[in-house]
């Protein structure tokens, strides 16, 4: 059987194709190992249409409304069965038909993929042993086309877990039946070998947060330094100082930058989204990696529940601090995604926006398609939160004044 995967573009990034989408390509080593014909699509390189037997898209809810469009204009030039899967689709199955997809895979595709192959529309499945996950399959579109570096060299992407180990955040979707699972260091390992081969020697590490499980991780980490690997990774602040040994080895082993999402300079902001840390923790965290020659980038977000002229301000002060030992920031207006708390219960929080609007928002500040949601709270207006964001970037990350 001949199967067509279908990446949809993103306009609302600067750059479309900075990373492959991993999930993909793992999808397309699913089918691959059950014996089907497979090409993967990546939409950012324009649309194109290729007979098959059976189609997929990826859907996620900031590729909503371009992942139904592909599907009308497939099913118009031929398409007879197209299923869907992806971070939406687990979230939201029903809307997904409602869209008009044949079928639609909830949970992680080396489950579901058999069953929607055995005739099943709605396909639900997790996996408990992640190692029985086939590697991704990066020879199915040219790697060295993406364009991301770590520190000047190219790198490509890979993820070592499957969940986020705090998962609390009322800003972060999560999927009900998820958990964290973790692959093991050999698992890891063997993928960093095939990144190798490659041609690669940098790699961006996806999972949600890094240095969480140190028996592990430093099986990984020793693993990156004797291959000689340039890396980056996100961290959570509380993970980050709980383990500073791990991050010393890192340093030592081909770390050079670590995003961490800070969100608020606030401790009222983010005692309100459980965060789990403060921001003391967070300037803590910054100047330890500073002072181990690792870069930061702090990701921000404004308008988040209870936001407020004092939180913000409360926020430039907090940035103002650490601005010496950050080298990049991430300013975002909030967009709560279905599955979050917030969108799931804003009766909970001080916030007001509307839900079907988040579907056309996403960060893309600097590109001709964003559509910010029009997020507002009880003490700031929507204008007034995205006033306040332009300033914070235009201070801290392009340092105009």
């Amino acid at each position: 059987m001949k199967v067509v995967l279908i990446v949809p573009p993103r306009p609302y990034l600067l750059n479309q194709k900075a990373l492959p989408n991993l999930g993909i390509l793992t999808v397309s080593s699913v089918f691959k190992e059950l014996g089907h014909e497979v090409e993967v699509l990546d939409f950012a390189d324009g649309w194109r249409f290729i007979e098959a037997d059976l189609y997929g898209i990826y859907v996620s809810t900031p590729d909503v409304q371009v992942s139904v469009s592909i599907l009308k204009w497939i099913k118009a030039k031929g398409a007879k069965k197209v299923i869907c899967g992806g971070p939406h689709a687990t979230l939201r199955p029903k809307e997904c038909f409602e869209f008009g997809f044949d079928a639609v895979c909830v949970g992680d595709g080396e489950v579901t993929v058999p069953k929607v192959l055995n005739g099943e529309k709605l396909a639900v499945g997790w996996l408990k042993n992640i190692d029985e996950a086939p590697h991704p399959d990066r020879t199915c579109l040219d790697l060295k086309t993406y364009d991301f570096e770590i520190a000047g060299v190219q790198a490509t992407s890979m993820m070592t877990c499957y969940g986020c180990i705090w998962r609390r955040c009322a800003f972060c979707c999560r999927p009900p039946h998820d958990v964290l699972r973790f692959h093991s260091a050999e698992w890891v390992i063997q993928d960093l070998n095939e990144i190798a081969d490659l041609g690669f020697k940098a790699v961006m590490i996806y999972d949600d947060e890094f240095f969480t499980y140190p028996q592990r991780d430093m099986k990984i980490i020793n693993a990156l330094g004797e291959m000689g690997f340039t890396w980056r990774a996100f961290g959570h602040s509380r993970f980050l100082l709980k383990n500073k040994q791990l991050v010393c080895e890192a340093s030592q082993n081909g770390l050079r930058e670590v995003l961490i999402g800070v969100e608020s300079g606030s401790n009222r902001i983010l005692q309100t989204i459980n965060k789990g840390t403060t921001a003391e923790m967070n300037k803590q965290a910054i100047e330890m990696l500073h002072n181990l020659n690792v870069d930061v980038k702090a990701a921000m977000i404004v308008m988040l529940p209870g936001e407020s002229k004092e939180t913000l301000e409360e926020t430039w002060s907090f940035c103002e601090e650490v601005k010496d030992y950050v080298k990049d920031w991430d300013f975002c207006m909030l967009v709560p995604y279905p599955g979050s708390l917030i969108c799931e219960k804003p009766e909970g929080f001080n916030i007001k926006f509307e839900e079907r609007k988040i579907y056309t928002a996403y960060k893309g500040m600097h590109t001709k398609t964003w559509n910010p949601l029009k997020v507002s709270t009880s003490k700031l207006t929507f204008e007034e939160g995205l006033s306040w964001r332009n300033v914070l970037e235009s201070r801290f990350k392009f340092k105009n004044f």
